[in-house]
């Protein structure tokens, strides 16, 4: 079980993506969006999608420098080709196209299609704060959800991001698969030989299971909500509408997304909001300080000793996860190790093996 800092695993992806002909500023995003999903809590986003990423590489659906490019625009959208080149690449041009729209206009939207895998929304969404901006952003992703009531893949996990600063108090960072869990925290449970909790997983029919084996036989995620998961199938159906639909990158249950090698990548929405030129900015501040400050302060139910705005969480273990190193399970270790070692990259010795 070894532990590594947060540079010595920044340092290996980078090498490993530059050995396998990125562009160096290209590896070093990637890799640091990755350790960064490690530090917040996000392994589902970390070191495991790594050997990942060096297959999609290899086996050329992942193009390594390729223009990302806009196909059409308007003052206030844009439609961006993002040429398969890596996600985040992509991600981050797209977020800044929407940014540079929403600060001209007083709102940004932007599609993205032909892109790979993004990581986690939030690394984008937080580029708004900067600019005192409303961010909201979803992909859409290879198909592993049931519907509600139903047993078999017709949905992504489908993020929905949002970022909403504030002034005194933290910005709101929500960053959340409409799904009970993201498809990659399936993975790292099973790359870890631990058992799931109740009620997030199916087997290949519908049945309840804890064994995370089913993720390559047919298993299946619950949408949120329960008994009331229909609406968590909502939100879904959304997200593939505005990522699937309306970008051109194909619903993630069609024949055209799935024809795709590499499961397809994610069709990309985004919105920035510039409340100064909807509202006074302060008093906007000001507001929602005052919302987050009495949902935070908000006597607790038995059972629970404080309440945190989302976001909250993420900052505190990654303050714990700096001091204490990032744990790397085994199996993810000894892949990327490998990997290393085919492409002549050294490997650093864990802080704790």
């Amino acid at each position: 079980m070894p532990t590594f800092s947060a540079d010595q695993l920044r340092r290996i992806s980078s090498d490993i993506f530059e050995a396998l002909g990125a562009p160096r500023e290209d590896a070093e995003l990637v890799a640091r969006l990755l350790v960064e999903a490690n530090l917040t809590g996000f392994d589902s986003h970390g070191m495991i999608r790594l050997p990942l990423y060096a297959r999609g590489v290899k086996m050329g659906a992942v193009k390594l420098g390729a223009a990302v490019k806009i196909v059409r625009e308007t003052p206030n959208t844009a439609v961006i080709d993002g040429g398969w080149n890596f996600g985040q690449v992509v991600a981050r041009y797209a977020m800044n196209v929407c940014l540079e729209k929403a600060e001209r206009n007083a709102v940004g939207l932007v599609t993205v299609h032909n892109c790979m895998h993004v990581g986690r929304l939030n690394a984008y969404a937080e580029m708004a704060l900067e600019r005192n901006m409303i961010a909201i952003i979803s992909v859409n992703s290879a198909s592993y959800v049931a519907p509600f009531g139903g047993a078999s893949r017709q949905l992504g996990t489908n993020p929905l991001c949002f970022v909403i600063p504030a002034r005194e108090e933290e910005p709101m960072t929500l960053d959340m698969a409409t799904s009970v869990w993201a498809r990659g925290k399936i993975m790292v449970y099973k790359a870890r030989g631990e058992e799931l909790p109740e009620g997030i997983f199916m087997d290949d029919k519908g049945n309840p299971t804890t064994d995370p084996g089913w993720y390559d036989k047919g298993g299946l995620l619950h949408t949120i909500g329960g008994v009331v998961g229909y609406k968590g199938m909502g939100l879904s159906l959304l997200v593939e509408v505005l990522t699937g639909a309306l970008t051109g990158a194909g619903c993630s249950n069609s024949d055209e997304y799935r024809s795709r090698p590499f499961y397809g990548g994610n069709g990309v929405f985004m919105m920035a909001i510039d409340v100064a030129q909807i509202t006074d900015l302060e008093a906007f501040k000001g507001r929602v300080d005052d919302l987050f400050r009495k949902v935070r302060t908000s006597p607790t139910a038995p059972g629970y000793e404080e309440i945190m705005i989302p976001g909250e969480p993420e900052r505190r273990k990654k303050e714990r996860l700096q001091r204490e190193g990032i744990y790397v399970e085994d199996e993810t270790w000894g892949k990327i190790a490998g990997l290393a070692g085919e492409l002549g990259v050294k490997i650093p010795s864990p802080l704790k093996a």
